[in-house]
């Protein structure tokens, strides 16, 4: 057997290998040392030729484990590994919504070990993908779910460093999808999933295949479709309820801040909230509102795919080679209503029901400075409500993304060379569908300043920034006209038409971004030594890169009016960039068992510079049972480009009193204030750097037995973010501006403060941070039982221990420790056992979620009569997945899958409005999925 028929058949059986067995290599019956076979490359290294039990770990999931994990999109699969899990890095549309603190609508992204999407460098075919139009915050990434599973013949990730060999911003490692290329014939899938509990969550996918090999060419052509219905928080027991409902309702709560001490609302016995919404707490009278009801668990998400690829054998030495990619898609994002607070009403509005202006004036008439005896008291002055709109806030996204791939590949005396044009677009369109209300149009509805016309009078005048308002005096009736009331009595149902026209907004945002790319490679034998030939790959590559971002005119904050849509967040960004790099690598064979692996690449980008990084990587093999491996590399990141070209972001913060107490008086057991904030932008970030190394260890101590077990170590510096506390802190010190209510002009970092002492506006900036260290293990096992007459059998069992994930933002804040805590488990696994008998097969799978710390806030805890310092620990959760199928004699199949068999419920965690943690749980429950692929 030569060795390229022996690397052929390492390679054909890691593709076979189950989706949760790591780099464990499955049995497979040769190939004849006479067949002709392809070098492959695998990821992790240019050069062809190389053993995938190489130097450097790398998981891989084949087509047979795709189709046989259920999962419909790439952002499912990804999630069922266990490097993928942990933190909120790993993100998909079950995240997404309209607010800043959602992840965009539609769009998905893929992080290894925790550190973010934008650390992990995302593929196709081994070459780079345009980044979202939208990002994630600040955070530039790759929308994963624009590639269809349906065109995907294998996933290989490579969970470590990877700057050395495919870009300095490789620090946690890279994910690479290669696409099916040598299919012949023609193949068309149909599946449909549901779930059992009684809503529709229906998916439906329809793809079709279609390959042709000419006399010196191959054609491929994949086109799919897919629809997901919506699902909602409500649709679920443990998701349907808020634990701390919302003390903002539909029906508002007033006061005059004069002369009344406790807020008032229309009571359930004048028609006003329902009798089992409605308290009182320390501030007086509220309609609790529950946001659960409103807000999607995963919206509505169609798409359309076409992935199309051409080689042509020029000659024996040469091949042109082409891909194309097209999607569309169209997702919703549904989140609760917004708030409005401290919004001034007018007492003199007509629509003021009799009931709740009686109960106010009995209120103030307690005032010991200034008591009421007559609503009439309150003419001239504002009336403050604290209350939530009637309709959530839901935002539609359209994407569209295109790539292309030329190029030319060949063999030049023994060396394979490439060189390849890759061209990227990604557009996105976002239109508000409910919810979104324009904050100076509703001020001047709810103040009288709106007439019927859709004119404006100077009734009273406002200061958006506070809110606040001033009587002035003037009339629509003055004017002939007539006034237009905002009404937020009743539940808020019933509004004129000019009001609603005038006060609702869809905040159109559009974005843009696009990849140009040139490169080069070539690889082959150089240097005979006594072991063997020194392997060597050179390449060089060009690319520019752009973003643009730009929301609608009326969403754009200014120092005047900071939230120009109430309860929702804007972003912008415009940035371009041009990068080069030049980058060898040399396989050298110190001994027999010896192979010792050096790579070394330089980036360039024009606004930062340039950067070496090097990899070294060993593998020594004992003997054929046991394989010792190590390597260690460096990273650079520079800023993404949403984050060079940051505008000013509007997001939200609750202040730790008790990390942060000069920011809450003093007093560090009190509530802190809830922020409307803004993220602000940075003109001096420096790149983040990175070091990794780790050591591996593969066993075959039986023919049928396989472990592998491989330590990891990430130490991140200099990162790139925004961190509240730490941001505080400073600002107190004397870094940042400390100015009072009203006084910090939007997109300058700082704190407003009121007289009380307490923060209750920040504009936190873009940083540098300190550093985060992330370590673990990761282990794969597998064992095959091979029967005469039951089959054959597989049982593997993986697992993620996370060590380590600490973190210092600042030396104020010290070092923060997040194994085991929130959204951090310890233990990842999965196992499964795959039996196989004639034309049947049957996987049962495990997937196993270790508890981890919650962190619920004080006035959740007081909720569920728990003390403040109560310590909580999030259960941990093992659900069951199961998958039947059955091949026929033509090539066709069907195949049952059953996704939480148990349909058992995921763990409360009190630290997440939804009451779940989706980036770590499901609560979807039990899923049944149907799929028939015939093939003619």
């Amino acid at each position: 057997m030569n060795n390229r028929t022996q690397l052929y058949r390492a390679i054909r059986l890691a593709l076979g290998c189950s989706l949760v067995c790591g780099s464990a290599i499955a049995q497979e019956t040769p190939k004849p040392a006479s067949e002709a076979v392809e070098e492959v490359v695998v990821t992790g290294t240019h050069i062809k030729g190389l053993d995938t039990e190489g130097a450097v770990q790398v998981v891989q999931i084949g087509r047979d484990e795709i189709d046989a994990s259920g999962a419909t999109s790439p952002i499912e699969l990804l999630q069922q590994l266990t490097q993928t899990g942990g933190g909120s890095g790993t993100f998909s549309t079950a995240t997404a919504g309209p607010l800043s603190s959602n992840t965009p609508v539609g769009a998905a992204g893929v992080s290894l070990r925790g550190l973010g999407s934008s650390a992990t460098l995302v593929l196709v075919n081994g070459r780079r993908v345009s980044v979202s139009s939208f990002a994630k915050g600040q955070e530039s990434f790759v929308d994963v779910n624009s590639i269809p599973l349906s065109a995907i013949e294998r996933v290989e990730v490579l969970p470590s460093g990877a700057a050395a060999t495919y870009g300095a911003d490789a620090v946690a490692g890279v994910v690479n999808f290669v696409l099916r290329k040598d299919f012949d014939g023609s193949e068309i899938s149909v599946s449909h999933g549901n779930s059992t509990t009684g809503t529709d969550e229906g998916k439906y996918n329809l793809n079709w295949v279609w390959g042709h090999s000419g006399e010196r060419s191959h054609t491929m052509l994949v086109a799919d479709l897919f629809k997901r219905n919506a699902f909602y928080d409500r649709d679920r027991e443990i998701t349907a309820n808020s634990i701390r409902p919302s003390q903002q309702g539909v029906y508002p709560s007033f006061n005059d801040l004069y002369s009344m001490y406790y807020d008032q609302t229309q009571t359930p016995a004048n028609g006003g909230c329902p009798a089992d919404q409605f308290k009182t707490g320390r501030l007086g009278e509220y309609c609790e509102f529950n946001t659960n009801a409103y807000t999607a668990t995963q919206d509505e998400y169609e798409s359309a795919s076409v992935v199309g690829t051409f080689n042509f054998q020029i000659s024996d030495d040469l091949e042109w080679f082409n891909t194309a990619m097209v999607q569309t898609n169209q997702s919703s994002g549904t989140g609760s209503p917004a708030n409005f607070s401290h919004a001034p009403f007018d007492p003199e509005s007509p629509l003021w029901p009799d009931a709740l202006k009686s109960d106010m004036v009995e209120e103030g008439s307690f005032s010991p400075d200034a008591p009421t005896s007559s609503f009439s008291d309150f003419y001239g002055f504002p009336i403050y409500a604290w209350g939530k709109f009637p309709d959530p806030r839901a935002v539609e996204v359209e994407s569209r993304s295109a790539r292309l791939v030329t190029g030319l590949r060949g063999d030049l005396s023994g060396w394979d060379w490439e060189v390849a044009a890759n061209v990227g677009r990604s557009e996105s369109d976002q239109r508000g569908l409910s919810g979104l209300y324009n904050s100076q149009a509703f001020y001047n509805a709810s103040v009288g300043n709106l007439c019927t016309d859709g004119s404006v009078v100077d009734r009273w005048d406002l200061d958006l920034a506070r809110p606040d308002a001033s009587y002035v005096g003037e009339t629509c009736e003055s004017q002939g006209k007539t006034t237009a009331w905002y009404n937020p009595f009743g539940g808020q149902g019933e509004q004129l038409d000019v009001v609603d026209r005038y006060v609702r907004t869809d905040a159109k945002r559009s974005g843009v971004s696009s990849l140009y790319a040139v490169d080069g490679n070539l690889s082959g034998s150089w240097m005979e030594l006594p072991a063997g030939a020194i392997q060597v790959a050179v390449g060089a590559e060009y690319r520019r890169e752009s973003v643009r971002d730009t929301p609608a005119g009326d969403a754009i904050s200014t120092t005047l009016n900071p939230e120009p849509i109430l309860g929702f967040s804007s972003t912008s960004a415009d940035a371009s960039r041009d990068q080069w790099a030049v980058y060898m690598e040399q396989a050298i064979p110190v001994t027999v068992d010896t192979e010792l692996q050096l790579a070394l690449r330089y980036d360039y980008y024009d606004s930062f510079g340039g950067d070496v990084n090097p990899k070294i990587s060993i593998r020594h093999a004992f003997s054929d049972a046991v394989i010792l491996r190590g390597n260690w590399s460096t990273s650079f990141r520079a800023p993404s480009l949403a984050q060079v070209g940051a505008g000013t972001l509007l997001s939200s913060y609750t202040v730790d009193c008790s990390i942060t107490p000069d920011a809450c008086g003093g007093y560090a057991g009190e509530d802190g204030e809830a922020l409307l904030s803004e993220e602000v932008s940075n003109d001096h970030l420096e790149p983040e750097t990175a070091t990794t190394w780790g050591a591996g260890v593969l066993l075959k101590p039986a023919a049928d037995t396989e472990l592998t077990v491989d330590y990891w170590n990430i130490e991140h510096k200099n990162l790139i973010g925004v961190e509240e506390d730490d941001f505080i802190l400073r600002a107190l010190a004397g870094e940042f501006p400390v100015v009072g209510e009203g006084e910090l002009p939007t997109g300058t970092p700082g704190l407003e403060v009121d007289a009380g002492g307490f923060v209750v506006d920040a504009h936190f900036q873009l940083s540098n941070l300190g550093w985060q260290k992330t370590s673990g293990v990761d282990m794969a096992f597998t064992q095959y039982f091979d029967t005469d007459n039951w089959g054959n059998f597989r049982f593997t069992l993986d697992g993620t221990y996370l060590a380590e994930f600490d973190k210092l933002p600042s030396a104020a804040l010290g070092v923060v420790s997040e194994a085991g805590e929130f959204r951090y488990p310890r233990w990842l696994a999965n196992s499964s056992l795959r039996w196989r008998f004639d034309s049947w097969s049957a996987t049962l799978g495990a997937k196993y979620t270790h508890s981890y710390r919650d962190d619920p806030s004080p006035r959740v805890l007081e909720a569920v009569g728990l003390p403040d310092d109560a310590d909580v620990e999030v259960d941990a959760w093992t659900i069951f997945n199961l998958n039947i199928s059955r091949d026929f004699a033509d090539g066709s199949y069907a195949s049952l899958r059953v996704n939480n068999l148990t349909d058992k419920a995921p763990p409360l965690v009190l630290g997440t409005g939804a009451n779940v943690d989706h980036f770590n749980h499901d609560s979807m429950g039990r899923f049944v999925s149907l799929r028939y692929v015939y093939a003619f």
